[in-house]
């Protein structure tokens, strides 16, 4: 390998994805796997055994090493007993990329309490618990890299989406407040904005006026596909942004772009 391109190697290093069985989960566990990390593979929700060993063997196509885990994101428990098992399994945990996501779209006026606990706790309580895990581990043992996942929503509102443009717009700022709170632990902490993406959870695929609306409205005509954040991702984990951290990269086609 050039030197130049020994920085992007994550030969050596234990990396954790959770949120591991929907489609960008997968899409970051095959990429680490493929740069040479050794990948856990945890889940957000239980009941997805089957979707993590799909994803591990995809992932051990390229010879990684894995395990898999299922688990229950929203529990600080499952979480902790989840970077323990990275250590003992992997003999470490350099890397954590947290793939969750509870999406919730209505109008503001029919979401009710219970509504916004929910939203709250599926996209930033479960984030900031798996942080503070995993940065549990990293702390004892010599810093290590956080990857969030988040929405360009974190940034733009959207219309029918207010409590999810909140929770996202949390995670944005909360991996800005961990990344100078560890900078000086060697604990770096980043995250990739995503833009509509094209899964199957999302309201953009279904064949109605809003989806045909939206795919007018995006630059380059297209959703983005999970594997699209793959390159970036390996880029903000890797030792080539060794000194990156609370920055956020979207991967969005040029649609922050727009006023």
């Amino acid at each position: 390998m050039e030197p130049s391109l020994k920085e992007f190697s994550l030969e050596t290093m234990a990396a954790a994805v959770i949120g591991a069985e929907t489609p960008v989960g997968r899409a970051a566990a095959v990429a680490l796997g493929e740069a040479g990390a050794k990948v856990l593979l945890a889940s957000q929700e239980p009941g997805t055994e089957k979707q993590l060993k799909e994803a591990a063997k995809a992932v051990g196509t390229s010879g990684a090493k894995t395990a898999i885990r299922v688990q229950d994101a929203t529990l600080r428990g499952d979480l902790s007993a989840t970077a323990d098992l990275a250590v003992k399994e992997l003999g470490g945990l350099n890397i954590l990329v947290n793939a969750l996501d509870a999406p919730f779209f209505g109008p503001a006026n029919a979401a009710d309490d219970a509504a916004f606990e929910r939203v709250m706790e599926g996209n930033l309580k479960t984030v900031w618990m798996a942080c503070q895990e995993a940065g549990r581990v990293m702390l004892q043992r010599g810093g290590g890299v956080i990857v969030n996942i988040t929405s360009v929503v974190a940034e733009r509102g959207v219309p029918n989406a207010s409590l999810y443009c909140a929770a996202k717009a949390g995670v944005l700022n909360l991996t800005r407040a961990l990344a100078l709170e560890w900078a000086r632990k060697n604990i770096r902490v980043n995250a990739i904005q995503t833009g509509w993406l094209d899964e199957p959870n999302s309201p953009a695929v279904r064949k109605d006026e809003f989806s045909e609306r939206l795919l007018k409205y995006l630059p380059d005509n297209r959703l983005i596909k999970p594997e699209d954040l793959a390159g970036p991702l390996l880029y903000l984990v890797s030792p080539a942004a060794g000194f990156v951290t609370g920055e956020s990269i979207a991967v969005d086609g040029g649609l922050l772009c727009r006023v």
